[in-house]
């Protein structure tokens, strides 16, 4: 005999096998116990009068589609840790405790919280498509289904079904990829008649936003992962943006499930859609039986459940206490620390650097500021700040015998009453455009003029781009990462908003050999050599595995190519399209190498060159090596004619 839940009512049920199953919350739907191995959790689902079925695809997205109510599969109670998920590369899409590294996982408590802060589950039919980047964050669907928080006072259960109404959308993104974070309320709870909005949540559940944010941002970090970081500002989007994500997961799904797109993650097995992948309730039960024949004895049985929670008895909880012990005595690594701590290993001859990189750091913050301060003052007026304020943290250092704005292509001057130090500081301010991902990018280089003067253009002019000590760039979007190499590898840090510093999120990356992305200004592509037009031509073959992506910014584009891999170009021909060497082709070059990447003109590296004027400007083809060396294999197999112009002018084609 085992006891099964169905609303509030416990009843006596006679099983004549060795499964147990709780009907729980929509009375259609029960959850049944398969063969599993010792301690092992294993939950599949079935319909009344259907049988067994697929969670993912059986169960419709919508409860009530006039009224806009959907239903919602409850993975992880509120208030408990375990790492319960679908696994839906699965057939039948179970309920399994998610493991890494043949352990089970757990979720640390987030102070001052118990495990999860909500009931958390997914929307059956949808899913978030990896092969595809999303219009307004630029990044990759996970490849799962669309995560739900459900925010109301009952404490639910493992595969409960809930009808609840969407609210609003937290755009997370996890370790680069969209992780869309849905905020919903059970249609049965108390407030739900009062909330509609995400402006409701703030008025009737004051904190519950700034929690949720919190939570998700920091709950990876006692497994020694970096903070997440979002979209759109931070801010929680409104139910109307929620439902049209909502609405794209699930177009995506029904790609899937019409046989458009295949992935790994995503079974599209089921026995109700009446489509190629459709089976019987005979096979389904089959499918559930024949999972536990390699299974050594019999599932353990059900037992009594324990607050929210099927019974976890078997499985050990982890000691979060020692865990915290054993994260005593590891601090954060700060840009400072780190910058001191890698050139004591290469010295420049003192600390010099280390301080001239974090008085940057500083810059960068108040620039992250006032950005966000005057999110829609024009461009120019973010742009004169950005180059004050770059100026102003630089002149007052004593570090610096030189500054120059590539953006105004002018020198600055020394502070009044600083030394003259030894290094000369190149920046672009600000690159992008209002309403948009913004960057700002230098380089350093050491003086070549003599100690305790101010220096001049000499120090800049016939320059190899290998002659930089340090280059960089901060990308300002949903998060703010300051991207750095001192020589000694490409690592990137994220702004920590709590302790207001640089933290080090990922040391020594890696751009993969070829990478997917590929990114060009379309809008110059037919006056491009012919080389780059075919290249881009190659790139738009079905067969190449590659997908077009541009911004209005330099530093996103090759921002997504450092951590993705691929290629972006600045082909020309016109001066707005080409990279001016000091203050981009340089410093972009200079990560790319460290990174293992490369940078080309089409005929040589980028870091060859050097300056033969303050405002030099070329050609630039960066990020991954083979990409990079593929456009160059291109232009070596073009001849160059040179012709001369009405005007006497050499030019080549």
């Amino acid at each position: 005999m085992v006891k099964r839940r169905k609303g509030s009512i416990v009843e006596e049920e006679a099983t004549a096998d060795k499964k147990s199953k709780m009907c729980l919350g929509n009375s259609e739907y029960s959850v049944v116990r398969g063969p599993a191995s010792e301690g092992e959790i294993k939950f599949y689902f079935q319909k009344d009068g259907a049988g067994i079925i697929n969670p993912l695809n059986d169960i419709p997205l919508f409860a009530d589609k006039e009224k806009g109510i959907l239903n919602m599969v409850v993975e992880i109670p509120k208030e408990t840790n375990a790492k319960l998920e679908l696994k839906t590369g699965d057939p039948l899409s179970p309920i399994i405790q998610d493991e890494k590294k043949g352990k089970k996982r757990y979720v640390h408590n987030v102070f001052p919280y118990k495990g999860y802060i909500w009931n958390y589950g997914c929307f059956p039919q949808t899913w978030e498509n990896p092969t595809e980047v999303h219009m307004e964050t630029g990044a990759l669907g996970d490849g799962d289904p669309l995560d739900v928080c459900e925010i109301g006072s009952a404490i639910a259960s493992v595969g409960e079904v809930k009808q609840v109404k969407v609210l609003g959308v937290l755009g997370m993104i996890d370790e680069g990829e969209m992780d869309w974070k849905v905020i919903v309320v059970d249609v049965n709870d108390p407030l739900a008649p009062l909330l509609n909005d995400v402006e409701d949540l703030k008025t009737m559940m004051p904190g519950l936003l700034h929690a949720t944010f919190s939570w998700f941002r920091t709950y990876k970090i006692p497994d020694g992962k970096p903070i997440n970081v979002f979209a759109f500002r931070e801010n929680v989007q409104s139910a109307e943006y929620a439902m049209d994500i909502v609405k794209e997961c699930h177009t995506s799904w029904q790609m899937v499930l019409d046989g458009k797109l295949k992935h790994k993650k995503v079974n599209p097995a089921n026995t109700s859609l009446k489509n190629s992948f459709t089976i019987t309730s005979e096979q389904a039960e089959e499918i559930l039986t024949q999972s536990g024949n390699d299974m050594n004895g019999s599932a353990p049985s059900l037992g009594e459940r324990q607050s929210s929670l099927l019974d976890l008895r078997t499985v050990p909880l982890p000691d979060f206490q020692a865990d915290n012990k054993a994260l005593a005595g590891k601090p954060m690594m700060t840009l400072k620390r780190f910058c001191m701590e890698m050139q004591r290993r290469f010295p420049h001859g003192s600390n010099d650097l280390s301080l001239l990189l974090t008085e940057l750091g500083v810059a960068f913050k108040c620039i992250r500021s006032f950005l966000r301060d005057a999110p829609n003052a024009e461009f120019s007026t973010l742009l004169e700040f950005a180059n004050t304020q770059m100026h102003a943290s630089l002149a007052a250092s004593g570090l610096c015998c030189m500054i120059f704005s590539s953006q105004y292509k002018t020198t600055m001057p020394i502070e009044e009453g600083s030394d003259q130090g030894n290094y000369i500081v190149v920046f672009n301010p600000l690159t992008g455009a209002t309403g948009g991902t913004l960057g700002t990018i230098f380089s350093v280089y050491s003086r070549k003029s003599t100690a305790g003067s101010s220096g001049d253009s000499f120090d800049l002019l016939s320059r190899t781009g290998y002659e930089q000590v340090a280059a960089g760039y901060c990308i300002y979007a949903s998060y703010t990462a300051f991207v750095l190499s001192m020589g000694y590898g490409t690592h990137i840090f994220l702004l920590d908003s709590i302790s207001g510093h640089f933290v080090i999120s990922q040391q020594h990356v890696k751009i993969p050999k070829t990478g997917p992305v590929y990114s060009i200004n379309t809008a110059q592509l037919s006056n491009a050599n012919e080389p780059i037009r075919k290249f881009v031509a190659e790139c738009d073959e079905e067969s190449s595995g590659k997908f077009y992506r541009y911004e209005d910014n330099v530093v996103a584009n090759f921002h997504r190519v450092l951590t993705s891999g691929g290629v972006m170009m600045k082909a020309g021909p016109s001066g707005e399209d080409l990279a001016t060497f000091l203050g981009m082709a340089a410093p972009l070059a200079y990560i790319a190498r460290q990174a293992g990447g490369r940078a080309s003109v089409g005929k040589r590296p980028v870091l060859e060159l050097n300056s033969w004027n303050l405002d030099m400007a070329v050609p630039l083809y960066i990020g991954s090596a083979d990409d990079v060396s593929r456009i160059e294999e291109l232009f070596g197999e073009t001849k160059l004619e040179i012709l001369v112009d009405p005007d006497n002018h050499l030019r080549v084609e």
